[in-house]
């Protein structure tokens, strides 16, 4: 079972061959950050405040990521967002990663959790309605769906 951490800048190059490991497809639908070069993911987790930024390690191969962000911009509701390597899928990590999550925010008093999926992501769509979230609104920039569940 693979483990759960939280993610440091020691971490970018493992983070960026995860975010990059299964061709451009297969990501698609998530695109966190505006460069996966190590650099540049090495500099986003060191300036990390309040935001925060975990992984799903197995023997000693980073195969999940999670976030919770937003918080460092500004932002009161901050938003989830999780990737599993595609050989990964199917163990209950992305489930797994939405409850840490959400667990975390219950215990620093965070109100509200929201995230953007795509609306072709009828799965992801299916779990996130499953856990309690609900459509509010369409990213104008991306056309992603827009949920939110309340926590407080």
């Amino acid at each position: 079972m693979p483990t759960s951490a939280e993610l440091r800048p020691e971490h970018a190059a493992a983070l960026a061959a995860l975010l990059t490991g299964d061709g451009p497809e297969y990501g698609s639908y998530f695109v966190p950050f505006a460069s996966y070069e190590p650099a540049a993911l090495a500099e986003r987790l060191a300036a990390a405040r309040r935001d925060q930024y975990w992984g799903f390690w197995l023997e000693n191969r980073l195969v999940g990521f999670y976030m919770i962000r937003g918080f460092d911009d500004g932002f009161a509701r901050p938003s989830f967002g999780v990737y599993i390597a595609r050989d990964a899928t199917g163990r209950g990590l992305a489930s797994r990663a939405l409850a840490e999550a959400i667990d975390w925010c219950r215990r620093e008093d965070v109100p509200a959790l929201m995230l953007k999926v795509h609306p072709d992501n009828t799965p992801a769509l299916q779990a996130y309605l499953r856990a309690g979230f609900s459509a509010f609104d369409t990213c104008p920039r991306t056309g992603h769906t827009m949920m939110q569940k309340q926590l407080a």
